[in-house]
This record gives C-alpha cells, structure tokens and sequence, in this order.
C-alpha cells in the first residue's frame, strides 16, 4: 500500500488554545495533504476554559474531515492524549500538540523517515530544551531523578510528538494505567522505535507549573519503579545494624565508666529518626494511593459530547 493511500490520522489536545488552534488546524491539514489522500484530524477538549472548543465546532461545520470530542472536565494532558489515540482511525497516526511549538509540516520529513528507517514509532527528540532557567532546570531533574530510579531508560529531552504505526498504538492502547505518564508507556510498548531530532520553539508560557511538574515526577517514579522502596529497605536495615552497635556500645559504656548527660544528642537522633520516618510513610502512602487508583477502575476520562461530521451525528 502506498504511502498516499494509506489513512492519516492527526491527534492532538485541547487547553488554552485558542490563539493558536485556528492556525494549527490549517497547517495541519496541509501537511496532512502532502503524505496522504486520506486523512482525518481528531481533536480532544481537554476541559479548556477559553473559546477553543468553539472555534473547531465551526471547522467541524465546514469540514468532514475533523472531529473535536469534548471532556466531561479536564483530566490531564496525557489522558487526553490517549483519548484521541482511542478514536483515531488511521493507517499512519500522528501525535502532535495544538500550540505551534511543534511545527505540524514535519510530518513529511518524519513519514519519509519512517519508512526509510522501518520502525513503528518515530518520537520527536528536542535538540535542545526550550523554556526559561527553571523549566529548564526542573526538566534536566526529572530525567535525571527517573534515570537513577526507574527501570524503564527514556530519552532526554524526548517529546509526546511522533509519528506511529497502526499495530503500535493499537498495542499502546492496551495499558490501562488509571494514571498513565505517556512517554515511558510508549517505551515499554516495544516494537522498533527511532528518534527525529528537531528544534520546539517556544511560542507560550508552559501549563506545567512547579507544582504539576514535582507531581508529574512522583506519579512517574511510583508508577515506573520499586527502586525507592528497596532504598527504603536497605537504608532502613544499615540503620537498625548501627542502632545494635551503638546500642551494645552504650550498654558496655554504662556497665565499665560513667554515664553522660546526653539529653541534647538524644533529642537529635530521636528528631532525625521520626523525620526520616514520616519522609518514609509518606513515600509509601504515594504507592498506596496509585494501588487505589487502579483498584477502584473508575474510567481513565469520560467524553461529554463529540462533533463530527463524519458519523453524521454530533451528540
């Protein structure tokens, strides 16, 4: 089957997005034009509080060939993502944000890689990282944090952009994860995989605070890795053998001279311990909680509403 022939899908997400939708959509389009005669755009609204959602209604309206579905609330980024993994029908499909960083005409160069290379996944490599000093910063730690902790090896600087096969995101869409981090998912699929370098510009102040970052980073290393827990273990078993020690050699100490006032240095290890304690119960209680999550099989998102007119019916 020739590359023309095959069905195109493009995925990406909705979140104040309203100043570059417009614009995507029709760049996209044109990119999808120059790799396939088929092609489709699925587009997930990720709860997006600005006119976003509007603005595609009206390209639903006028082309067929789009299809916007509407979230019940906004559930995150990366389920958002695999919603619209879920609903696209392509041969060929392409992951790609809505906000421009990642410029849609490199869908040409990456099918043309794609097929020289014979891989199923072709994931966008950021040659360097864009963003301020401490977007910066705080992405450098958690790669480094998710490299010395985590079984699954991910590629710095590695985007949610990239091309796919069929059979990969059909295989991708088998892990159910109630709480799923796109990229190490997408490693631990397999299949054969290669980087695309490029240049994300940085077209918009990031919707990753601080706070969603360190939250992003403890959901990924609880989800990906024991590691912190058998840390846990051997620090906790070095402690009790020097807790034995130094508690034979204050009974000896006792028993041969005189005891001490101790009072301050007794306080200290005592302070220390219950904090590494709480530091302790907290790090398991975050373990805990993803073992709830999954339990409980509460659905991953829920779809609102969906436009298309291409099932000829909007809901």
């Amino acid at each position: 089957m020739s590359s023309m022939t095959r069905k195109l899908s493009i995925v990406t997400t909705l979140y104040r997005s309203m100043d570059t939708i417009d614009e995507f959509i029709q760049r996209a389009l044109a990119a999808g034009e120059a790799v396939s005669d088929d092609i489709e755009i699925v587009i997930v609204d990720d709860g997006s509080p600005d006119g976003s959602a509007n603005i595609v209604r009206n390209w639903v309206e006028r082309d067929a060939r789009i299809s916007l579905l509407c979230l019940s609330r906004n559930f995150g980024h990366h389920k958002a993502m695999l919603v619209g993994l879920e609903h696209a029908q392509g041969d060929l499909i392409f992951l790609i944000d809505s906000d421009l960083e990642e410029p849609p005409e490199l869908l040409s160069e990456m099918a043309q890689v794609l097929r020289g290379k014979a891989v199923d996944c072709l994931y966008g490599l950021q040659e360097r990282r864009k963003g301020g000093r401490m977007e910066r910063i705080s992405g450098h730690l958690f790669y480094w944090l998710f490299s010395a902790l985590s079984e699954v090896r991910i590629p710095q600087n590695v985007s949610t952009m990239r091309l796919m096969t069929r059979r990969y995101v059909s295989a991708l869409l088998k892990f159910r994860d109630k709480n799923p981090v796109f990229v190490p998912l997408s490693i631990l699929v397999g299949y054969p995989q290669a980087s695309f370098p490029f240049v994300k510009a940085s077209t918009s102040d990031t919707t990753y605070s601080l706070g969603r970052r360190i939250a992003l980073t403890a959901l990924a290393i609880t989800t990906f890795s024991a590691k912190p827990l058998i840390l846990m273990l051997c620090f906790s078993l070095m402690m009790a053998f020097l807790g034995i020690v130094y508690g034979g050699f204050v009974v000896v100490r006792a028993l041969i001279g005189p005891v001490q006032d101790g009072w301050a240095s007794l306080m200290a290890v005592v302070v220390f311990f219950f904090s590494l304690n709480a530091v302790f119960t907290g790090l398991m209680g975050l373990y805990v909680k993803q073992i709830l999550e999954e339990v409980k099989d509460r659905p991953r998102s829920i779809i609102q509403d969906i436009y298309s007119k291409r099932n000829s019916s909007e809901t």
